[in-house]
């Protein structure tokens, strides 16, 4: 069975819970598995645990990161560009938000985001999430 590692990056920790709740009961049952390593509470958590600060040299093997946009500090679209600047510049990055904008939705995915998606997070998205992270 396939497991796909997820990072989720919100700073409402309802939110991250409930995403990585999402992420946990993937719909792919015996063919795959999304095994959330961690959860935390901003962009610069997130660049800290994938080993991408002074602090943290030691690199994670993600294949996922799930992040809200609208984040105090470093905001998700920041975080998706320093992802993309780095070593990790291959991993999924997903931007999730509950302003859909189109501009915002444009910006993201020009700047390398696989997906962007609308809060809350539903089991389609999930489905449709794998899909993309796979094929």
């Amino acid at each position: 069975m396939k497991k796909l590692r997820a990072i989720v990056v919100d700073d409402d920790s309802g939110q991250r819970m409930y995403a990585a709740r999402m992420l946990r009961t993937s719909p792919f049952e015996g063919i795959a598995e999304i095994v959330v390593i961690a959860s935390v509470e901003s962009g610069e958590a997130a660049l800290k645990f994938l080993g991408l600060t002074a602090e943290n040299e030691v690199k994670v093997d993600v294949d996922l990161i799930l992040s809200d946009h609208d984040m105090t500090g470093i905001s998700g679209y920041e975080l998706l560009l320093e992802l993309k600047n780095s070593e990790l510049n291959n991993v999924a990055v997903v931007i999730i938000s509950a302003d859909g904008h189109e501009e915002r939705i444009k910006k993201c995915m020009d700047g390398g985001a696989l997906m962007f998606l609308e809060k809350p997070l539903r089991a389609k998205d999930v489905a449709n999430l794998y899909n993309a992270i796979v094929n």
